[in-house]
């Protein structure tokens, strides 16, 4: 009997410690918005932060002054001059039933010499951005970073 005890206890500690683990991978949400941060682990000065809607991939930011979450490419850089122009588009992509959705990112930068192309490939079950772009000499580049879970509004 001790022992069927021992095993029943060692069955409910494991689950308690696999709910745990599972619970810090959920998303926050506020309303259709989700959010996640990637880079930390890398040493990068400034990590990626993505906003997005929940049902369409498409990217928002929160605007603090009205409460709000407006989309991307309505942004403005108030005080800044930049020598290029930044498109960004966003979108869903799903694999298969085991990967989950993938969120596809991919922005262009029109410079006054050459353009450049990023494409950002985040799987939101496993928390991996991956990302593929051309340095200077043409050569292509993959990156793979971590993400987490982030409050929409506090990014």
């Amino acid at each position: 009997m001790r022992i069927g005890s021992m095993k029943r206890h060692w069955v409910i500690t494991v689950l308690i410690l696999f709910l745990g683990a599972c619970s810090k991978r959920q998303p926050i949400s506020s309303g259709p918005y989700q959010a996640v941060k990637c880079g930390l682990s890398d040493g990068m000065n400034v990590p990626n932060k993505f906003v997005f809607n929940k049902s369409n991939g498409y990217l928002y930011f929160f605007d603090l002054d009205t409460d709000t979450f407006k989309p991307l490419t309505s942004q403005e850089e108030k005080g800044r001059y930049f020598n290029s122009i930044a498109e960004v588009f966003s979108r869903f992509e799903r694999v298969n039933w085991f990967s989950g959705k993938k969120l596809i990112i991919t922005q262009i930068y029109y410079f006054d010499s050459q353009d450049k192309i990023i494409k950002k490939s985040i799987n939101l079950r496993s928390l991996r951005m991956y990302t593929i772009y051309q340095d200077n000499e043409g050569k292509k580049l993959r990156a793979q970073q971590k993400c987490v879970w982030i409050d929409p509004k506090l990014s």
